[in-house]
């Protein structure tokens, strides 16, 4: 009787040792789910940034582009400025 008892008493440590496993494992899957939902968050915030950044470049090239040409068209009036100054100088000497 004593060895049926011993395994008997085996057999249930046995089982709550696999019950422990069972709910650590739980707990992994879990975390791996959580894992996965933060990525997928993380993933779409980063596609989201990538939109933002991809029209900011397009802005900053328009802004580059504009400043361009209104430094061409400040020349442009400084250049005349210049020949109405000579012009002014030459009739009213």
């Amino acid at each position: 009787m004593k060895n049926e008892d011993r395994i008997v008493e085996l057999l249930a440590e046995m089982v709550k040792g696999q019950d422990k496993l069972t709910d650590q494992v739980t707990e992994v899957i879990k975390g791996q789910d959580r894992l996965t939902g933060e990525v997928s968050l993380m993933k779409g915030e980063i596609s989201e940034m990538k939109k933002e950044t991809f029209k900011q470049s397009l802005q900053l090239s328009e802004n580059s582009r504009a400043i361009l040409k209104l430094a061409d068209e400040i020349r442009l009036v400084a250049e005349h400025e210049k020949r109405i100054s000579k012009l002014e100088l030459t009739v009213f000497k």
